[in-house]
């Protein structure tokens, strides 16, 4: 796959061959010549493009250097097509649009890292946050400059975002220890910052989240009326000092106040006192928002005088909610938050492999909230993620009995449909068709396990993540069997146009929904244990 490359900048010419080389295409000769632009939105591109036999003509025009990875996104889009040629106009809503890998647990490995940025790039996103909680860099021994081998590794980190287009930005968190009035804490911050300035990093990140409330050390009760005041002083003579190395850089700061209302005291003192060019983050009405919406927002804004920065927590899967995979598309994002925000990254689960699918369709809202559908965004990740059509359609068989998340949507969709059909024909009286219902739904889930677990599956590390869930997805699979079975060892009364049965079906009915819950991970949310609970009570009654 020859590629030609006119009017590009180094920069471009080292993302163009890190891309191409990642794309799998039919031989096809590839021109492209970069020229300078006026798209329609900020960070956008022009794409103009035809083709003829196995020779590609495109131009693409930006205002933005990044945005010619976002140009390249579309380009093989439309490579993929049957569109013989294209001429467009995109660019992003969001301005920042990213991941924060800032959960509790077991941090991601930096060969995910190294993968995450390609992704992210292929998800038009633009910026990555890397605060993980439990390692001991972060925020247990931050007054420690940062060792050669970290740098060595985030280096590595930052020169794979320039070529996919992202920002790596690494964050410090001195709030458990932090003497807020002492210069010398101000200057172990910064000195980080300019280890991570001299690789290249241009965005940084200080958290000041989940610490004590109340100032602790007598010199800082002393000198500041609250610890909104000793936040907002603290993080300004960090922005003076990073300032003075390059006065186009950003610095985004978690509040200790980060969800509510977005009129808290706390948030309305820090915002007014900050540097307006600090961004603030916020996760919305609660820790684990079911939406985001402009009318929040707004009221953020009017509080601390800055759009909000979105932390938003989904797909996050840590501390009690490890038993859950997140893994359906986002929803429950308003149309047109952009306006109203100054970006949004969201904070991935611990299983990197099963985050991807979730944050495609987060890249696409990121980009547009107007055209974006979840659930074609989510098929379209799947796609994406999985080359294999066999291995797609059996992890998409599994997975659509884990789509419901905290802002929505049907936990196990095609299980219920199978339900809908078992429950009414067993209200209709025939037990053995309804039997039979569930007999073949749980028989097609025990070969889609089988399948799942054979060596030649191409996507080993999500199966070795998705394990204990696999698990109780057979677990399942064999209770909807037996269910099936007992449904055709009862009765039914015509008159009562009820189910009869004896105690023994009573029994094992309980059996069975112990079973289920004797298994940890959460699958299928209520569509098996609610009508098995259902059918006993009328079996009792």
């Amino acid at each position: 796959m020859p590629i030609s490359l006119k009017g590009a900048s180094h920069l471009q010419a080292q993302m163009s061959e890190y891309f191409w080389s990642s794309q799998t295409l039919a031989d096809v000769d590839i021109e492209i010549t970069v020229v300078k632009s006026s798209p329609t939105k900020a960070g956008g591109f022009t794409l103009n493009a035809t083709r003829t036999s196995s020779r590609v003509s495109a131009t693409i025009g930006l205002d933005n250097e990044n945005s010619f990875r976002y140009a390249l996104n579309a380009l093989v889009r439309w490579l993929h097509s049957d569109i013989e040629e294209i001429s467009l106009d995109d660019g992003p809503d969001f301005p920042v649009r990213g991941v924060v890998e800032g959960f509790y647990g077991k941090a991601w490995t930096h060969e995910q890292r190294l993968r995450g940025l390609k992704l992210f790039g292929d998800y038009n996103m633009n910026t990555y946050f890397l605060a993980p909680k439990d390692v001991p860099w972060q925020r247990f021994n931050w007054r420690a400059p940062f060792t050669s081998d970290f740098l060595t590794l985030t280096d590595e980190l930052i020169q794979k975002g320039r070529v996919n287009a992202v920002d790596v930005a690494v964050c410090v968190s001195p709030g458990l220890s932090v003497k807020y009035s002492d210069q010398s804490d101000v200057m172990a911050v910064v000195t980080r910052y300019k280890q991570l300035f001299d690789l290249g990093a241009r965005h940084f990140g200080l958290l000041w989240d989940d610490i004590d409330w109340e100032l602790s050390h007598p010199e800082d009760i002393a000198k500041y009326v609250s610890t909104a005041a000793a936040h907002a002083d603290f993080t300004n003579r960090v922005w003076a000092e990073l300032t003075q190395l390059d006065s186009r850089l950003a610095l985004t700061v978690c509040p200790m106040h980060y969800s509510g209302r977005g009129n808290e005291p706390y948030l309305h003192e820090l915002g007014r006192t900050l540097h307006p060019r600090i961004n603030l983050m916020w996760t919305g009405r609660t820790i684990c928002s079911e939406y985001l919406d402009i009318s929040d927002a707004v009221i953020f804004e009017r509080t601390a005088l800055r759009p909000p920065l979105y932390w938003d927590n989904f797909p996050v899967n840590d501390g009690g909610l490890q038993k859950n995979l997140y893994i359906g598309p986002v929803r429950g994002r308003e149309v047109g938050l952009h306006k109203y925000s100054a970006g949004l990254v969201s904070n991935p689960m611990l299983q990197f492999e099963m985050s991807q699918f979730p944050l495609f369709t987060i890249g696409d809202y990121l980009w547009n909230t107007t055209r974006y559908n979840p659930d074609n965004s989510w098929e379209n990740s799947l796609v994406h993620l999985i080359e294999n059509p066999d291995d797609r359609a059996a992890l998409r068989a599994f997975m659509r009995t884990s789509m419901g998340t905290v802002v929505g949507g049907d936990p196990a969709p095609d299980l219920r449909a199978e339900f809908r059909k078992g429950v009414t024909a067993w209200r209709m009286g025939d037990l053995k068709a309804a039997g039979d219902v569930f007999i073949a739904a749980g028989e097609a889930m025990v070969i889609n396990h089988a399948y799942l677990l054979r060596p030649d599956f191409s996507k080993p590390l999500m199966i070795v993540e998705i394990s204990q869930w696999l698990e109780k997805y057979l677990i399942g699979a064999e209770v909807l069997i037996a269910l099936g079975e007992i449904l055709k060892r009862c009765g039914f009364d015509s008159d009562k146009r009820c189910i009869t049965g004896s105690f023994s079906e009573i029994s094992d009915l309980a059996a069975l929904s112990e079973r289920l819950q004797a298994h940890r991970k959460n699958l299928f949310g209520d569509q098996i244990e609610g009508p098995i609970n259902e059918l006993m009570a009328e079996l009792g009654s």
